[in-house]
């Protein structure tokens, strides 16, 4: 039997089962590709969905990590649309079901120009419950003409039996690729090898059809005329490919084995070998377990080939090992891909290096999900090279306190101050700079004290000659809160001092932080006057704080203050005016990306649909009080808390109330937020009284009445007064409290006026009116029915329906199913 040509070895065999399975992946929004290593299954679906003629999005996935893993997907994906890429890089991983129906409507929006695949390749490496979630919901939505592909070792999706059912899903298994008695006697003679069918048989018996054992074996076969082996796998690519290298190669690949992926440029940086290029050519050309990538630049070696390199690698010096962490870290570094540099400096034990990537970063790369590790580096780093570098202790102890890790903070604090005082040489205007970016982390540990605060604030402004470096800026002021005055307001009779010091304190804190919060201060004095019912003066001022924080990019400032603005024209009765204002919040959070705002939004949103008694039309995450599947930072949960506390009562749930109420109280007290308290108090009192317990109910307005009358805080009794005012009425004549509750019930008659003119003009009577086909659709959403269900029930197309739909949600105000389905069950 004559020996083949070395490079017919390289053609490509695919069973006629895997060409037929991948076949059908575009005719399902998802195909999950499920096999052991070295099956071929990635090689089999790049090839054969090309030449179909499919257009790619390649993604393989090379960490557990799933920012990083959102980050290149969106790079990917703005091969086919930069701009909406952008806003998905912006948006994040959409972990809550928010961020999900934006991330849905930006996928949905792509115009892809022909039949488009995403793969994710490796998906096993990065596989988590909220990825799966995730993919799962854009699958049952059939969210775009954007088709899945998952190629994996595993996978673990929680709806694989329901998705299969529905026609969601295509599942390839291993036994699609696994190569038959006849596959391998025509993969052998594609490679020039004529096999007889009694050697067929037994190479079968010997791999079980796996094709990386059949390729090795054929290498073998060309070497020594033998197509038996006894070999284990890496045996068999120590005597079919590996020994047959030059060791200037084999020292290259060692040098690069530690990653999965490499441009050329990396190639020669971790080799420090100039003819890399031309040595990766003759590798390529004598096995298939290294590949070139045309379009993405790269080179790609097989997980099987790294793992017996890696194995090689256990046997080198330790030093050597370090060397290509440190080069790789470099090179990362350098490319300031901070995050990875930070990784491979740790495993070199180069942490001075490693203290240098975290200053060139400033911290801004490091989020909740690093926090371990980034934590493990500070804390396994030698503390003689910790004094050295203040900077980084500092950005230290900043992601600490973003954290909320307060002990390791204090600590941290400490070990700051020793480093500055270990570091006599540093120039003046450095250690300036360092005290007051100190100064500046300590006044957010006296939040929400704005006394103590400005004080670290005004300590901050004398020492530093330029704004500061490490304060992300880009970062919400308020927390995700709506409101200013409720972060603020801390103490019975000191809100007109707390807004003087507000008003004192943000010119110079915005000035040292590149404008972060400006127009707080104006939002704040807008908030207290109308509080006291003095709504023109509150407008006035609210214009100013709408001017500071457009001109200075404030996203969160511009919600309280277009928040406040909607309340005022519901005060006024003016609920077109209320609508289009949150219309205008959705639209400058959505048009910025400033998407960290969602949830605050819909907190102002659903606190406007409370006051009109309109549940239905208030998030599944707000009425369950749900704060960790939203975007919100715990100093915003009270407030979360002030709208889910009013949604209670508009249900009748009175008995839930007072059990809540405890910790209400209990979270209001924690900074303190004196207007969780206040509200906290009003649902007490309405509670009760809707339960026959009068007594109880009026000893806690008058407790309300304590905290907020001194400060003539009005609006969370007037906005509540149909809930209290028989209590209010009965207090009137009687409690120390009179002009307060004359002035409440004041302002009450005329908003609850405003709000029966609502109610008149824009429900029940006059919902804007569906066509007979948005009506048809809207009622087979209703019964459960995807875009393509719908299509295929009324014979017309999916993009009518998804435009259909489009219409209905501008007419209701909403913008998704859940929300549809919670309108229409409520008429």
């Amino acid at each position: 039997m004559p020996k083949p040509k070395k490079n017919l070895t390289r053609n490509l065999y695919f069973p006629k089962r895997t060409i037929d399975a991948l076949k059908e992946v575009t005719n399902y929004p998802l195909t999950i590709v499920e096999a052991p290593m070295g099956y071929g299954k990635t090689t089999a679906v790049r090839e054969l969905l090309s030449r179909d003629q499919v257009n790619l999005i390649w993604l393989r996935v090379q960490d557990s990590s799933l920012s990083i893993f959102w980050q290149r997907l969106c790079r990917q994906l703005g091969e086919v649309d930069y701009d909406r890429s952008l806003s998905l890089a912006a948006l994040g991983f959409p972990g809550n079901s928010t961020a999900r129906q934006e991330a849905l409507n930006l996928l949905e929006d792509m115009e892809l120009k022909s039949t488009t695949v995403l793969v994710i390749d490796d998906y096993h490496l990065v596989e988590c419950p909220e990825l799966n979630s995730f993919l799962e919901f854009l699958v049952m939505n059939e969210s775009t003409a954007l088709h899945l592909l998952l190629t994996a070792r595993h996978t673990e999706l929680q709806r694989t039996e329901e998705l299969c059912l529905k026609g969601y899903l295509l599942p390839i298994g291993k036994e699609a690729f696994e190569f038959s008695v006849q596959d391998i006697k025509a993969y052998y003679r594609l490679c020039g090898i004529t096999l007889k069918d009694h050697e067929a048989a037994r190479l079968y018996a010997l791999t079980e059809g796996w094709i990386s054992a059949l390729y090795l074996i054929m290498l073998q076969y060309m070497e020594i005329g033998i197509l038996e082996t006894s070999q284990d796998i890496n045996k068999l690519l120590e005597s079919t490919i590996y020994q047959h290298f030059p060791n200037e190669i084999k020292e290259l690949l060692q040098s690069l084995c530690l990653l999965d992926s490499f441009s050329l440029e990396q190639a020669i940086y971790l080799s420090n070998n100039t003819n890399s290029e031309a040595l990766l050519t003759e590798i390529i050309a004598k096995n298939a377990f290294v590949k070139y990538d045309e379009r993405s630049k790269t080179y790609h070696m097989h997980k099987i080939f790294t793992r017996y390199l890696r194995h090689l690698l256990e046997g080198r010096e330790k030093d050597f090992i370090r060397q290509l962490y440190r080069k790789i870290a470099e090179f990362s570094l350098k490319n300031k891909n901070y995050v990875e540099a930070m990784e491979n400096f740790y495993r070199a034990e180069e942490f001075e290096s490693l203290l240098l990537a975290v200053e060139a970063d400033r911290g801004h790369s490091i989020h909740n999900e690093q926090r371990e590790a980034f934590i493990r580096f500070f804390e396994n780093c030698p503390k003689t090279v910790l004094l050295r570098h203040p900077t980084a202790v500092l950005i230290y102890a900043l992601c600490l306190f973003s954290f909320n890790e307060m002990e390791r903070f204090q600590q941290v604090c400490g070990e700051f101050a020793e480093a500055v005082r270990c570091n006599q040489d540093l120039e003046p205007e450095s250690l300036a700079q360092l005290m007051g970016e100190f100064e500046l982390l300590l006044s957010f540990t006296e939040y929400n004290n704005i006394r103590k605060m400005y004080e670290h604030i005004k300590s901050a402004a004398e020492l530093l000659k330029q704004p500061a470096e490490f304060l992300d800026t880009k970062g919400s002021w308020t927390f995700g809160s709506p409101s200013v005055l409720y972060m603020f307001y801390r103490e019975s009779g000191t809100l007109k001092q707390e807004v003087q010091n507000l008003k004192e304190a943000m010119p110079i804190y915005s000035r040292i932080t590149n404008g972060h919060g400006s127009g707080s201060e104006y939002v704040l004095e807008a908030e207290w006057y109308f509080n006291r019912g003095d709504f023109v003066s509150a407008e006035i001022e609210v214009q100013k704080g709408l001017y500071a924080a457009k001109r200075w990019g404030q996203g969160d400032i511009l919600c309280c203050a277009l928040f406040l603005q909607a309340r005022l024209a519901l005060v006024r009765g003016d609920y077109s005016q209320t609508l289009d204002i949150l219309r205008k919040m959705r639209e400058e959070l959505y048009g910025k990306r400033w998407y960290n705002l969602m949830h605050t939004a819909e907190l102002c949103d659903s606190f406007l649909q409370a006051c009109l008694k309109r549940e239905e039309r208030i998030p599944l995450w707000i009425k369950e009080r749900d704060l960790d599947s939203s975007g919100l930072y715990f100093p915003a949960k009270v407030f979360l808390n002030l709208v889910y506390g009013r949604v209670l009562l508009v249900k009748g749930e009175y008995l839930k109330v007072l059990g809540t109420a405890e910790e209400f109280l209990g979270e209001a007290g924690v900074f303190p937020n004196l207007l969780g308290e206040i509200y906290a108090y009003i649902y007490l009192a309405a509670a009760n009284e809707k339960i026959f317990r009068r007594t109880a109910a009026l000893e806690a307005l008058e407790k309300g009445l304590d905290l907020a009358a001194v400060d003539e805080v009005y609006l969370p009794f007037m906005e509540n007064s149909d809930f209290i005012q028989p209590l209010l009425e009965e207090l009137a004549g009687k409690s120390r409290f009179q002009d307060s509750i004359r002035r409440i019930l004041e302002i009450s008659k005329s908003y609850q006026a405003a709000l029966l003119q609502i109610r008149r003009e824009h429900f029940p009577e006059n919902r804007p009116a569906l066509t007979e086909r948005e009506t048809e659709i809207v009622q087979l959403v209703v019964q459960g029915l995807t875009n393509k269900e719908i299509g295929e029930r009324l014979f017309i197309t999916v993009n009518t329906v998804k435009t259909t739909l489009k219409n209905v949600y501008n007419k209701l105000s909403i913008n998704n199913r859940v929300l549809l389905k919670q309108h229409v069950t409520s008429l």
